[in-house]
């Protein structure tokens, strides 16, 4: 089967860990979820075309076991990088089908496109809504007229559309009216990648931190919707009954410095530590040595919130958002603890509970691990190849 992927960012791997990586080429979820997809279809044994943007001004076909067809960026709109390349040139390159992943403009409709030229199926992943209030006047402009008058065109032409979840096809904007054809296939986790032979101890002592603290992680981008700030402020008030709990961002953004500054108003300095931009290799050995996960997102662009995954996979307890399609991933007294956004005082409630209860947190961690296998991405590609073939072999 070739398959084509549409995706309006789709990381570097040999870039990622350099400095500047992210004011350059923003990628978040989706990205990585289009990246571990189109990885595990080449390993099914499928021939995987990916069209995307370049950082740069330079088109590129590059071979990472698929092919990526890297079109030019004439300009930038807040974070989201534009090529009149990505277009219209993917209609050069065979493909049987045409699967595109949506939460920023415009690789969904370059895919649209491409699947009514060439009579291919089209299939889009929906992730999230992209709001048309989180950015720039101009920003906010394009993506209300593509929302009114784009998106909805792909939409309505796709043949599947994938959610992510069960609860963000309620949740969204934009998906009523469609569930008719929705299908709900997570993201994944690569399992292995979680599963350190390393003790916590080791861990502390690798990464410089205290044995003896209770430690709270954030990670991921410091952007305002996964409201970092909201638990800056809960783990101030947490902190005021336990001194010996740490909390351990890990990750970098814009919001670094202004939580820097929040830290100092709050007289925190020395129980907040920011990592910065931490690489694969030592993502695990971050998890492994927490206590406790936390992702306080505040919009519905945290859809479904891969590191909740990565968390589960390293079996700690989660403290969570009730937002988009987190609490299919976090359930409520199994694997994690769920709180309103932006509720400071509900989510130190649910931090205070399991800094004081070790019991419960180790039992919430161990149920996570064991839910996490569920979501392995060799099996989340087998569901979505099962998607593939159905729509090929219904033509």
């Amino acid at each position: 089967m070739k398959i084509g992927y549409f995706v309006s960012h789709y990381l570097y791997p040999e870039r990622v860990d350099q400095p500047g990586y992210a004011d350059e080429y923003a990628h978040g979820g989706t990205e990585i979820a289009a990246y571990h997809l189109a990885q595990e279809m080449q390993r099914r044994g499928h021939q995987v075309e990916v069209f995307t943007t370049a950082r740069d001004g330079r088109s590129v076909l590059e071979v990472d076991k698929v092919n990526i067809h890297r079109y030019a960026t004439q300009f930038r709109v807040a974070s989201a990088n534009f090529s009149w390349g990505l277009i219209r040139k993917p209609q050069k390159v065979e493909v049987d089908l045409a699967h595109a992943h949506y939460n920023m403009p415009y690789a969904d409709y370059s895919a649209l496109g491409y699947a009514q030229k060439r009579g291919v199926p089209l299939v889009l992943t929906y992730h999230a809504d992209a709001s048309e209030t989180s950015g720039s006047r101009l920003r906010n402009q394009l993506q209300t007229f593509y929302n009114r008058y784009l998106l909805p065109r792909v939409l309505e032409e796709a043949e599947i559309i994938i959610t992510t979840s069960k609860s963000y096809v309620t949740e969204s904007h934009h998906l009523e009216g469609y569930q008719e054809k929705i299908r709900v296939i997570p993201n994944g986790v690569n399992l292995e990648e979680f599963r350190t032979k390393l003790t916590k101890e080791e861990c502390r002592e690798r990464l410089g931190l205290p044995l003896d603290k209770v430690i709270i992680l954030f990670f991921g981008n410091l952007v305002p919707y996964k409201g970092p700030e909201i638990l800056l402020k809960a783990f101030s008030e947490v902190h005021q009954d336990h001194d010996e709990i740490m909390l351990l961002y890990a990750g970098r953004g814009p919001l670094k410095d202004s939580l820097k500054s929040l830290t100092q108003d709050l007289e925190l300095e020395d129980k907040v530590v920011f990592t910065g931009y931490v690489d694969d290799q030592n993502k695990a050995i971050y998890y492994q040595a927490a206590d406790i996960f936390c992702l306080p997102s505040v919009t519905r662009a945290e859809a479904f919130g891969i590191v909740n995954l990565e968390a589960m996979a390293s079996g700690l307890p989660i403290v969570a958002s009730r937002l988009g399609g987190i609490p299919d991933l976090v359930q409520e007294g199994e694997n994690g603890i769920l709180f309103e956004p932006e509720a400071v005082d509900e989510l130190a409630r649910a931090l205070h509970y399991l800094v004081d209860n070790p019991t419960e947190r180790e039992r919430m961690g161990r149920a996570g691990e064991i839910m996490a296998e569920d979501y392995s991405w060799a099996k989340i590609a087998q569901r979505t190849e099962k998607v593939y073939q159905e729509l090929l072999e219904g033509e």
